[in-house]
This record gives structure tokens, sequence and C-alpha cells, in this order.
């Protein structure tokens, strides 16, 4: 099954209704690169980074998808603040999803893999 031509245009929609602003969507054959504005931000925090739930919800859209047709590349992605704030990056590679979508991994294990990838700002 091939991916439907609007189905980035749907995946970004669906990103706003869980919070997450897509302010860059750039898509290659081997990778998916999405930056992001999030009002997830705990204004709280000492050194506020990406928040975790963000990261989760953007894999699970993907993971949604996949049974429209999306076909996983390579993700990576950027979270900013709603002032362009860079929070920090994160990445999830395209055997991840396959292998969870096979149950070669579990949901625990995927997410391990990806919250190891986070990098921040110094």
């Amino acid at each position: 099954m091939s991916a439907p031509e609007d189905v980035y245009e749907r995946i970004e929609n669906r990103l706003v209704s869980h919070g997450l602003y897509v302010t860059d969507l750039e898509r290659g054959e081997e990778a998916l690169e999405v930056t992001y504005e999030t009002v997830h931000v705990d204004a709280d925090a000492e050194a506020p980074g990406v928040p975790d739930r963000d990261i989760g919800r953007l894999c699970n859209v993907l993971r949604e998808f996949r049974e429209e047709g999306w076909d996983p590349v390579d993700l990576r992605a950027v979270a900013t603040t709603l002032e362009g704030e860079r929070l920090g990056t994160w990445r999830a590679e395209a055997a991840w999803f396959r292998e969870l979508g096979r149950d070669d991994i579990t949901e625990t294990e995927f997410s391990q893999r990806v919250l190891e990838t986070v990098e921040t700002p110094p």
C-alpha cells in the first residue's frame, strides 16, 4: 500500500490536535525532519527540555499512519517553545518503527531507544 499524497498534511493536522505545531517538515526518501513548537513546556523546570510526552505523541501519530500507508523512514525532530527557543532534538530510526510493528521490540524498548537520542542545548 502506498501512502496517500496528503498523508503528511494529515499528520501535521493530527499533531496540532496534540499541541504540537509543525513549523517545518522536510520529507525525503530516507528521513523525515520535523521541527515543531510545543505547548507542553514545564515553565517551572530549571532547564526545560524536550517533553517526553511530545516524543510519544509524535511517534504514536506516525505509527497510526502506518495503517494508512505511511512507510517508516528515519525521523529527526527539533522541539521549540512557542517563542522559538530550542528545547532539543531527538530521533527515531525507521528500523525501530518496523521492529515495533512486528512486535520484535516492546513499546518500552522503542521508547527507551528514542529517549536515549534526546539532546538538549547547553
